[in-house]
């Protein structure tokens, strides 16, 4: 006998382990049965979950921080019971800004502070000329790609005065770039590479150059439910796992991509995927669905309140950062997060006010 989970999800390949999931089963062998539902923004499947239309939601690792800190207004405690998946994000730009970055590059283009002091030199020119400013999109207010984008402009020391931030939808980041609303993007995949294959926007940055192993999403609980029923959360962290563990697997590798490209729809293809999982042979990984990168713990919810404290969404209080870290309910070992481009080695809590003033300050 299986209960129904309804869960509501976003068309991005890290809510991949969920269509495998059920596709393969995994979910009534845990007593489940997953009830997938695509929602169109972050906003409704945030509020959604809050009001209880769904039992549980692929949401945005730092959503979850923010909406159990009550930041902007927003109090709906929430609980982050399985990671989806690592990284994955990427920052994309209209073919025009990529080629005026090459064209300013010094240094290497796969260096994230070298695309941003080439930026820099652009915004400072079009300031110099009172011209309109860049605009960037990213998904919501809180949320990795925001911290992503923000964290890249940052190394370059780009003039804020010349760049705006907005929040798009991600199945809309490649019309707006199309349309010319905005000059670059940080999305999940597929978008990036639908808008590449579209002609629309050149891949700058995976996003795995400046966080790596970054939290992205998780399958999240309204708090209480997670209390009353934890069982029924951690069924559901089972069967997820179970699926990368499935997928790890050499001989279902097309298979799982395959899934994970049915799941989408959109365009997207099995080797799509396969490319973006590294598991194509010839292309770097930049999004972990595999079975360790499932595994969620409390410093990685703190690591993610560091990022909302350093972007100035939060306040800086031990208080906080002890709430933060009790949003996640730990399974098994999870990756320790790290920003190369900003301090040495992975995060560790103990130095969490330190990182936040490396991540707070451009670097020279």
């Amino acid at each position: 006998m299986t209960e129904p989970l309804r869960i509501g999800y976003m068309p991005l390949t890290d809510a991949g382990l969920l269509f495998v999931a059920a596709a393969k089963g995994f979910d009534r062998e845990e007593g489940l049965a997953f009830d997938l539902t695509p929602e169109t923004s972050w906003a409704n499947l945030r509020d959604k979950l809050a009001v209880g239309v769904y039992d549980a939601a692929h949401m945005l690792a730092p959503a979850v921080v923010a909406s159990t800190l009550g930041l902007e207004g927003f109090m709906a405690p929430m609980t982050g019971a399985a990671a989806l998946g690592l990284d994955g994000n990427a920052i994309s730009l209209a073919p025009p800004l990529a080629a005026a970055i090459r064209a300013r590059l010094t240094g290497d283009a796969s260096d994230p502070a070298a695309t941003a002091r080439a930026l820099a030199e652009i915004v400072a020119e079009r300031l110099a000329k009172d011209l309109p400013a860049l605009r960037f999109a990213h998904v919501f207010p809180f949320s990795t790609h925001h911290y992503q984008l923000r964290s890249w402009m940052r190394l370059g020391d780009v003039d804020a005065q010349g760049v705006r931030l907005t929040v798009t939808p991600p199945p809309l980041m490649g019309e707006s770039l199309r349309g010319g609303y905005v000059s670059g993007f940080c999305v999940g995949e597929p978008w990036n590479s639908l808008a590449r294959n579209a002609g629309d926007a050149e891949i700058l940055h995976p996003c795995r150059d400046l966080m790596s192993d970054c939290p992205e999403k998780v399958l999240a609980f309204r708090a209480l439910f997670a209390r009353e029923d934890e069982e029924r959360a951690r069924a559901a962290a089972r069967a997820i796992r179970r699926a990368a563990l499935w997928g790890e697997e050499k001989e279902n590798t097309q298979e799982f991509c395959g899934l994970v490209a049915e799941g989408l729809g959109a365009g997207v293809t099995p080797e799509m995927v396969a490319a973006t999982l590294g598991r194509d042979g010839r292309s770097r990984p930049w999004l972990r669905l595999d079975a360790e990168a499932t595994a969620l713990d409390g410093r990685q919810a703190a690591w993610l309140y560091v990022l909302i404290a350093a972007h100035g969404q939060a306040a800086v209080s031990d208080e906080f950062f002890a709430r933060a870290r009790d949003a996640f309910l730990r399974q098994g070992e999870a990756p320790a997060p790290s920003a190369p481009a900003f301090f040495d080695g992975p995060f560790e809590e103990k130095n969490w006010r330190e990182i936040l003033a490396a991540l707070s300050t451009p670097r020279r």
